[in-house]
């Protein structure tokens, strides 16, 4: 094939992950109900939650951001240093973006990820995108 053909099907891959939120959504009878928000400062993450966060990074985020990176806005990873010269040094601020996202990243509400689901992404997030 072509160039052309090529960009137009890369295209045509990357507007489907937008229009299909860049995650896999639960099936309604497994969906929590909606928990108050994570507080600014998480405990530490136990062995059970770091195996949780993995677990769900990869469910609601790995289609977006593979290893770390992000197909959607290279310019933007996840790996430490990005994060902390956008000032997010802790599990709250990742909330916070995951709560409130900028534009071509999915918005995960409480409904969608609780809080703890949330903050044990985060604290992934913190630990292995070094």
């Amino acid at each position: 094939m072509n160039k052309p053909i090529w960009a137009l099907v890369a295209l045509i891959a990357v507007s489907g992950m937008i229009a299909s939120g860049c995650s896999k959504k639960e099936p309604a009878e497994k969906a929590e109900a909606p928990q108050a928000a994570p507080a600014a400062e998480a405990p530490a993450a136990s062995p059970a939650t770091a195996d949780s966060g993995q677990a769900l990074f990869k469910q609601h985020c790995a289609v977006c951001h593979p290893d770390g990176g992000n197909i959607i806005n290279p310019k933007k990873p996840l790996h430490a240093a990005a994060l902390a010269s956008a000032n997010i040094t802790k599990p709250a601020d990742i909330v916070k973006i995951m709560r409130n996202p900028g534009p071509g990243m999915t918005k995960f509400d409480e409904a969608t990820v609780s809080g703890k689901d949330a903050t044990a992404i985060a604290e992934y997030v913190l630990k292995t995108f070094k």
